[in-house]
């Protein structure tokens, strides 16, 4: 039964069908739940499905296609999340991203009240803009999180632009002083590993207290 029920779906050509649906799905998790659809035998499931699919149908042509944006599966970082373990920022904004989309789409039918079986669907949602708010407001990108991220990633952050501001303020002195002026390539403030520097010549380097961060080529 089982090879027959296989060479049956060959010969409807089901793999190329799946495949065509794969294309319209919006996920990679839509796209797997779409290869892994097959044929039921069961009356009252055929029956929901078929439902499903002309309800959806109507919806679409009613209020227009869903946006869904970029979905990313992130079961893993929830379930990592939920033992206590701490959870990068780009996990982080995936899933607000996620409650992004859940919002939107429960947006997307909030003011059609005409009932259809997908109703089950759309309620099983749980949105949460607090949570999706504070996540885009304390990580700007993968590689920036804000200042407000936190009260003492605040206080860290403005104590260094103090720290950075006094250095600059005392190389701006040794750069503007007839004392230092002479052994400098140039007059000005650069930064170097990390770290502000100003240019000195070669052969003045021991003249000027410091320490050497870099030397140039020319």
């Amino acid at each position: 039964m089982s090879e027959l029920y296989e060479k049956s779906l060959g010969k409807l050509e089901l793999d190329q069908v799946l495949q065509l649906l794969a294309e319209c799905a919006g996920s990679e998790g839509g796209k797997e739940a779409c290869l892994s659809l097959r044929p039921s035998s069961d009356l009252e499931e055929v029956e929901l499905m078929l439902n499903q699919t002309t309800a959806a149908s109507d919806l679409c042509t009613r209020k227009g296609n869903p946006v869904f944006g970029d979905v990313t599966d992130c079961s893993a970082s929830l379930e990592r999340a939920d033992r206590g373990g701490s959870l990068q920022s780009v996990e982080l904004l995936r899933i607000a991203g996620i409650l992004r989309c859940a919002r939107n789409i429960k947006g997307y039918v909030a003011e059609d009240d005409k009932a259809t079986v997908l109703d089950a669907l759309f309620q099983a949602l749980s949105p949460n803009k607090y949570l999706e708010d504070k996540i885009f407001g304390a990580i700007l990108s993968e590689e920036e999180i804000a200042d407000n991220a936190s009260p003492e990633l605040s206080d860290i952050r403005r104590h260094k632009r103090i720290q950075a501001g006094k250095i600059r303020d005392s190389l701006q002195k040794v750069i503007s002083s007839p004392a230092y002026s002479k052994f400098l390539r140039e007059p000005i403030i650069t930064i170097r590993q990390g770290r502000y520097v100003v240019p000195v010549k070669s052969e003045c380097k021991n003249d000027v207290p410091g320490l050497v961060h870099d030397v140039s080529a020319t």
